[in-house]
């Protein structure tokens, strides 16, 4: 069987299409199956300043962070904002009961957005469960992530 130029490419588009269509339609199923992870703050969402539980006060500085009062070396403040915003967690349907559990108030400004957003967290059972108050979404963090989202030395005893 011979094609001409023109059915060639022809099959050579098409056979690209297909490929690409195959790849798009992988992906969705790989997201579908990961749809109960979110990010605590949103996906690319920018911190601007966050205060936790009334005590400090972090504002972002050009490229870095500033500190009210200094609690932390600027190393560790760094980190803690990065891991702020990739942080992931499962989705969790509970409910708890806050004069039960005392947790850890805290309060953002975003880039993107005009409202505070608000956020408690808690530590159950080896676990952080991050209360997001404007969407109340309960999301599971394993225990460690705890201490890169508040490093010890940062809150007054």
């Amino acid at each position: 069987m011979r094609l001409s130029r023109a059915a060639w490419n022809n099959v050579i588009i098409f056979s690209v299409m297909g490929f690409i269509l195959l790849i798009n339609l992988t992906q969705r199923s790989s997201d579908a199956s990961n749809s109960s992870t979110q990010y605590v703050i949103g996906e690319n969402k920018v911190i601007l300043t966050m205060n936790i539980d009334q005590q400090v006060t972090i504002e972002r500085v050009g490229q870095s962070w500033r500190m009210q009062p200094e609690r932390i070396t600027p190393q560790l403040l760094e980190q803690m904002m990065r891991a702020w915003h990739q942080a992931t967690g499962q989705v969790a349907d509970l409910t708890i009961d806050r004069q039960q559990h005392s947790g850890l108030f805290i309060s953002m400004v975003l880039a993107d957005q005009q409202n505070i957003q608000m956020f408690t967290l808690y530590i159950l059972d080896q676990q952080v469960v991050v209360h997001n108050h404007q969407t109340d979404t309960y999301l599971v963090l394993p225990a460690p992530m705890f201490n890169q989202l508040i490093p010890s030395g940062l809150l007054a005893e």
